[in-house]
């Protein structure tokens, strides 16, 4: 469905009270179970397999070749069903956060939140190969869902509002509504005109549904991949700027030092938001629209046209989002950086070099014209040294 066509979608969308959005589909790693809700609101700890091989969308995106210049050290909103500070890969880096779903916001008995987290900021812990794309971000969770059969438009918007509000740089939205509301066309307004990114899934669960915020203007839309490329069926609500790994990923359980497996396109988001987070911690002069056209710039571009319908610029490049040099935002560095002074070279007065020329050129032309006056003296009296003495006649 082309942009245009999205742009004429029926405005009977937006008198919807409320919207679905297609979750992600969790297997466990090994045999445990997940997390169970306790009567006290925790999530009770629950031991997984650990995760020894490097997953596929990490050896993918290899955002490891970044660390060495930035690790994302800016703090990152996450609206979803929160973020549990009990996992041990995130230990330090979870934020009390906001809750608008009734619950606390570093606490997260679905997992939803925590695995898209976990996707963007997991700390390498020693134990597994599995780390996320910025280790360095701190995470702000703001939950606005508790079950993902209902998402409220305007819960996210008052939930963008929250991460805003609380510092956040860049913002992962792990929900979709197919509808819009004024209140979260204003809450993504603001956050733009404050400098910040925000990052959305493109993916809906029926074709001819939008997609939000992932539609607005300023929201960066991100589209699954897989293993093998875009998934074979899926609809999709907004053109997608970018892709990102959504299938067959390897992620945090909410406690325990365990990994557990899941599919689902909006999780493609903490990708996408964890490069960001990169580029905002590695170039702060950069506005929140120019770290977008970075993402799109470095991106790892499919053959023909671009934008592709199916993944934008093309897949998220983390390292090459960082380090790759622009011209012109080499040149607004160094202009914005401290100039050095170097002294000047004293210059000579050129008044003396002039009168000594002039002079020298004086006396040249007087020895010209004494030479000329000599010449002419010593020709005529070689002349007249050299004319014939008439001979004396013979008389008759």
């Amino acid at each position: 469905m082309s942009g245009d066509d999205r742009a004429g979608l029926p405005r009977r969308l937006a008198a919807t009270a409320a919207a679905t959005t297609a979750a992600a589909t969790f297997l466990l790693v090994g045999p445990v179970p997940g997390a169970a809700a306790q009567d006290d609101g925790r999530c009770a700890p629950a031991e997984q397999q650990v995760v020894d091989a490097e997953p596929w969308a990490q050896r993918r995106l290899a955002a490891d070749r970044a660390w060495a210049v930035a690790d994302g050290n800016v703090v990152v909103g996450v609206l979803d069903t929160g973020v549990s500070a009990a996992a041990p890969a995130l230990a330090g880096a979870v934020l009390p956060g906001t809750d608008l779903a009734g619950g606390r916001a570093d606490a997260d008995c679905s997992g939803h939140g925590t695995f898209l987290a976990g996707l963007l900021a997991a700390r390498p812990d020693g134990r597994s190969a599995f780390a996320g794309v910025a280790p360095g971000a701190t995470l702000l969770p703001v939950r606005v869902v508790d079950e993902f059969n209902r998402v409220e438009p305007d819960r996210v918007a008052a939930g963008i509002t929250a991460a805003v509000d609380g510092g956040a740089r860049v913002i992962a939205v792990g929900v979709v509504t197919t509808v819009s509301t004024p209140a979260l066309e204003a809450a993504v307004a603001d956050a733009v005109a404050r400098d910040v990114l925000v990052v959305a899934s493109v993916s809906v669960q029926e074709s001819g549904q939008r997609a939000f915020p992932a539609s607005l203007p300023g929201v960066l839309a991100v589209a699954p991949v897989g293993p093998d490329g875009p998934p074979k069926n899926g609809a999709m609500g907004a053109a997608p700027a970018l892709a990102a790994p959504a299938e067959k990923l390897v992620g945090l359980a909410p406690s325990g030092g365990g990994h557990r497996s899941a599919s689902g396109p909006e999780l493609a988001v903490g990708f996408v938001a964890g490069a960001a987070a990169l580029v905002r911690d590695y170039r702060p002069q950069l506005s929140a629209a120019e770290v977008a056209q970075r993402l799109l710039a470095t991106a790892d571009s499919p053959s023909g046209p671009l934008p592709n319908p199916l993944v934008g610029y093309g897949v998220v490049d983390p390292t090459a989002a960082v380090t790759s040099v622009f011209g012109a935002e080499e040149r607004d560095r160094a202009a914005a950086a401290v100039p050095v002074v170097v002294p000047r070279a004293p210059v000579a007065d050129p008044l003396p070099a002039e009168r000594a020329l002039w002079f020298s050129g004086g006396l040249l032309l007087v020895a010209l014209v004494l030479g000329s006056v000599v010449g002419v003296v010593a020709l005529g009296r070689r002349r007249g040294g050299d004319s014939p003495t008439p001979a004396a006649g013979n008389s008759r």
